[in-house]
């Protein structure tokens, strides 16, 4: 009976330590952050960063995350596609009469985070082409995107 008893601790330990909840405890998503500054004075008289309009043909709902940082820079959030080195990101205003699009080239990496997660996309910006009706210039601030880190490009218009 004491062996019985013994056996039994044991086997409940085991499975308690075995268990787990199924559910995803860590940060799943790769972010890449657009500021944008508006350095001509028509465009801010317009409003156009506060009628800005931005989506994607990759995209089937809207816009994930959108912020002003500690500067009181407007930003915007959003993930890049995981299956696919190219993200097209069109943005135009209600007070522009033309659009811009950026075409994000990336590098993808696909990382096991653990059973429970799945995998993650780790990116890297290669290059952003962009045209030219409003967007004046873009920096790339930070080019590897992961879960721990977001990456940022800043655009000037």
């Amino acid at each position: 009976m004491k062996f019985s008893k013994y056996i039994f601790i044991i086997l409940v330990s085991f499975s308690a330590f075995s268990c787990s909840d199924d559910v995803c405890n860590e940060e799943t998503k790769s972010t890449l952050n657009l500021t944008f500054n508006v350095k001509d004075e028509a465009l801010t008289d317009l409003g156009f960063v506060d009628n800005l309009s931005i989506y994607s043909p990759e995209w089937t709902d809207s816009i994930h995350f959108s912020d002003e940082n500690e500067s009181g820079d407007s930003f915007l959030g959003f993930m890049l596609s995981p299956y696919s080195d190219t993200s097209e990101i069109i943005i135009t205003s209600t007070t522009a009469t033309e659009q811009d699009t950026l075409i994000i080239l990336t590098q993808r990496e696909q990382i096991f985070l653990s059973k429970e997660c799945g995998f993650i996309t780790k990116f890297l910006i290669d290059t952003v082409l962009y045209t030219l009706n409003y967007i004046d210039s873009i920096e790339i601030n930070e080019d590897e995107i992961t879960t721990a880190k977001n990456g940022e490009i800043q655009l000037y218009f």
